[in-house]
């Protein structure tokens, strides 16, 4: 039985505050003590109660520490959380009786110049520009073998949990979670013939910036959470992370069920 949880929750979202304080009341009924935000690492499980973003911001520190996150979604797709709010007493009686499921998902560790050390990622690393009207040259290579030059808006390096992130919105394919698998996918390129790789997650990607003109607004975004300048002739590598995010998933909802009711496929 569990004994001690961290609670982490987006203070953003409007039911933020009622859900926190209905977890908060169902925890002490079961005699689970909440811990400080200091002493996480002493946690059983953390709860991050928001959505996709929250578990995201949540991911590396919990990843680092081996702790399980059972994400509560407050938000609007939640691929990464386990229940919605309104089904948060069913989930929270599956986790009390050990019958959630444990998905083990692959991260990315990125090193660049500008980064002090190797940085964490769960979704995505992307070099992109920051200005609408105008392109970038990013080559990219693959375990010191070039891929090619690429032109256009960016480009997107994701997990397979990623995959249904950006890089899907960039026409990236759709990767079971369960592969560990890095996907290049181009943004708005300008060629046909530029299309999305997927890579054995083995392998280091490097993305180089080639820049003729001014860079100041190329960035290095990480989740979508941590942005960083890049300048011409900057290298950034990417590959798998050594450890990997423990996420509590509903046994009720598989990962393709999950995809037909987030984003409506094969309905009529």
């Amino acid at each position: 039985m569990p004994r001690s949880v961290a609670i982490f929750a987006n203070p953003f979202k409007k039911r933020s505050k009622k859900e926190v304080s209905r977890l908060k009341v169902w925890l002490a009924r079961h005699k689970i003590s909440i811990l400080p935000s200091r002493s996480i690492s002493q946690a059983e499980v953390i709860f991050s109660l928001g959505g996709d973003g929250t578990v995201l911001s949540l991911a590396p520190q919990a990843a680092k520490l081996g702790i399980p996150i059972l994400g509560i979604n407050l938000g609007r797709l939640g691929f990464l959380t386990a229940s919605d709010a309104n089904d948060m007493g069913r989930i929270l009686n599956l986790w009390m009786k050990n019958q959630l499921v444990t998905s083990e998902r692959m991260m990315l560790e990125v090193e660049a110049p500008m980064l002090k050390r190797p940085l964490i990622a769960l979704n995505d690393a992307v070099v992109r520009t920051g200005a609408t009207s105008r392109v970038i040259t990013v080559d990219a290579s693959v375990e010191n073998e070039s891929l090619g030059c690429f032109v256009g808006d960016g480009i997107i390096v994701s997990t397979s949990t990623g995959s249904t992130a950006y890089s899907l919105s960039a026409s990236g394919p759709v990767v079971h979670p369960g592969m560990d698998a890095l996907l290049l996918t181009p943004i708005c390129a300008h060629s046909f013939t530029q299309r999305p790789v997927v890579f054995p997650a083995y392998q280091e990607l490097c993305l180089e910036l080639h820049e003729r003109r001014t860079s100041d607004d190329v960035q290095l975004t990480l989740d979508g959470q941590k942005t960083f300048m890049l300048k011409n002739g900057d290298k950034v590598y990417i590959r798998k992370a050594p450890f990997k995010l423990k996420l509590l998933c509903d046994p009720e909802m598989p990962y393709f069920k999950l995809l037909r009711e987030k984003m409506s496929w094969g309905g009529k």
